[in-house]
This record gives C-alpha cells, structure tokens and sequence, in this order.
C-alpha cells in the first residue's frame, strides 16, 4: 500500500493536486477591503454592539459580495506539515455571517434555477390544500400507515415516551381520525418534535405501521405551513437549520467536527474538554485532517463537490423547506421586536 501523500492527493474528477486555486475571486483585494470585519469574526468575545454594526455592514454590501467575501476566507490557507490547512473555517462556522451568507445564496439558488423542481412544486401545492390532504397523499405518510389497532406497542418502547409526555398511539390515532382542527394543533405543539427518530417503533407494530415515518411527515408538514414556530422545540428547527443545514451547504456533513463544544457538553466529562483544547494537535496526531486538504475526516470539501450535492438538496425540495423555516423565523422575530440574531439565540437555548 502507497503512503498517503497528503500535500499530493487530489479529488476524483478533478484536477490533480492539493489545493482549491480559483479565479472567481480576487482573494487579496477581497481579504484587505474587509480586514476589520475579519478581524471581528476571529475575536472568541464580542460586544452587542459590536455585533450590531457589523451586521449592519453586511446588510450594506450586495450579495456577491458577501459571497465573494465568505469564499476568500474559506479558501484562505496555510502549509501544515505535509499539506494546507485552513484557518479560517474555524472562525468562520456558526456565526451570523455565515447565516446571512447561506440565506443570500440560497435565495441565488432559487432565483436562478431555471424550472422550478418538480418536488418544490409538490411543496407549494400542499401549502395551500389542508393538513388531510397531506397525510392521504404525501408519500411518506401514506407508506407509514394501513390500519392502526392502536394496540399502544409503539408507545411502550418508545424511549421518547420514557422522558416526555408523548404518545406514538396518540398520534396515529389522531391522523386515522382525520380532524383539520385536531391535526393542526399538533403541528403547532411541542409533540411531533420529541420523536428521537430512532425507528424502535416500526418493527414492533404488528400491522406494519410507521409511527416515526408518519412523524417525519408531520413534521415537514408543520414547516411548509409555518405551525412549527407556535411551539418550543418547533422554533428550534431554525437554529438546527442553520446548525445541521449550514454543515451540509458548506462543509458536506451533518456533524461537524467543532460543533461538540465543552460548556455545551458538560456530560462528556474533563477528558474531552481537555481533548478539545488541544484538537488540533489531536487530529494530527491520528492522521485526521481537521480543515485540510486530503481524503480523511474532516477535510475541506472540494468547492465542485459542494456544487453537485446542493444541486441534489434543490431537487429534493431541501432549499424550499430551509427558506420556509426562514420566512417564519423572520416574521417572528419581527413580532417579538428583537433581531434575528438575538432570535436565534433565543431558540437555541429556551427550553
């Protein structure tokens, strides 16, 4: 077996050779025009005020150039020993630029899509027909149901059933009931979001029933007609939209490897908050490539590659759903008085 050669290894289907050159962006110019501003994303502690101006510089520039901007401190490297890494991701991950990055250019994306996808469409036609119509047609519920006996089997493996006031049984039964009014006040209640989506439930019913698969579809249903932001665990789906949905727009992976942090995870105990003071020199150690070029974990994914799979995340509908959980965050936020920013913080951490 070759060594890996992690300064030499290339991408399929693309060029050989490490590293992402491009010439889309004047990354010096760029990087010098915006140096206070860089120098702000990379302090640990800022002030609100701080955090106010500078999202008022953002909403000054036009879109390009706030993907542009993004784009050259993402690409920015350095050597590291045998290959590039890339500082800037780290400081870059999370934050309100990178959430009002994200929601410019997946606007761009909707914009310049030249037909609009045939599942999108799907979408904006049960945004307006009722919450029956739904369950009777969208694919995943009518495969997540055939005759419930409401024998409560889910409900007495459910792990989620352990901890909250939840009820699988409950929930199937009020789909096969069919009530519009009775449907809607569960997309508006905390309940369809406690579901762990661990899938205990499927194999145990005896009819074949998907209490988890009915849920996941509820759950989208809730979202495309803005009921989710009337609960607590709902309004956290902006905050995961832009956790798990900013990892896969920009890094291609639903967990990235910085998100676990200590005062966040306090059950993991002194050993990991010391591993995670010392990370980088971890990673290193056992071959991992925090940030890099290369094919281990937590590489930088090739620009080309996030291209294809955000082209299959428009197609599924993905973006449509993302920029639905947007809209009703923003209205929200507006009827509270307060700023987006300080709206997510607020979902993030109530509860």
């Amino acid at each position: 077996m070759r060594p890996f050669d992690l300064k030499n290894e290339n991408y399929p289907g693309h060029r050989e050779g490490a590293g992402f050159e491009t010439d889309r962006i004047p990354e010096d110019a760029v990087l010098k025009k915006h140096g206070e501003f860089i120098a702000f994303l990379k302090r640990s502690k800022t002030s609100v005020d701080e955090e106010e101006t500078f999202r008022n510089y953002l909403s000054d520039l036009p879109d390009e150039e706030v993907i542009g901007l993004y784009e050259a401190l993402r690409d920015e490297k350095i050597e590291w020993e045998k290959g590039f890494f890339y500082p800037n991701i780290q400081y870059l991950f999370g934050t309100a630029f990178e959430r009002e990055k994200d929601y410019r250019e997946q606007q761009l994306w909707r914009e310049n899509s030249q037909q609009q996808r045939e599942v999108t469409r799907w979408y904006e036609e049960a945004k307006e027909k009722s919450c029956v119509w739904w369950i009777e047609n969208h694919i995943i519920s009518r495969h997540s149901i055939s005759s419930c006996m409401s024998c409560g089997a889910c409900t007495a493996l459910c792990p989620a059933a352990e901890f909250y006031d939840f009820s699988p049984r409950m929930i199937m039964t009020i789909v096969q009931e069919k009530d519009e009014a009775e449907i809607i006040e569960l997309l508006k209640s905390d309940t369809i979001w406690y579901c762990h989506q661990c899938g205990s439930c499927k194999p145990k019913c005896p009819r074949g029933n998907s209490p988890f698969g009915m849920i996941s579809s509820l759950r989208q249903l809730s979202q495309i007609k803005g009921y989710h932001v009337e609960s607590v665990r709902g309004r956290q789906q902006f905050a995961a939209r832009h956790l798990w949905g900013g990892n896969l727009w920009n890094r291609a992976c639903t967990l990235y490897f910085r998100n676990p942090e200590p005062i966040a995870h306090r059950d993991f105990g002194p050993r990991f908050a010391l591993y995670f003071k010392h990370k980088e020199e971890m990673f290193r150690r056992i071959g991992a490539c925090p940030d890099m070029d290369g094919s281990l974990s937590g590489r930088k994914v090739h620009p080309d590659t996030l291209d294809e799979v955000r082209k299959l995340w428009q197609a599924g509908g993905v973006l449509y759903l993302w920029e639905r959980i947007e809209e009703a965050a923003r209205r929200q936020a507006e009827e509270l008085g307060i700023s987006l920013d300080s709206y997510h913080e607020k979902v993030k951490s109530e509860g």
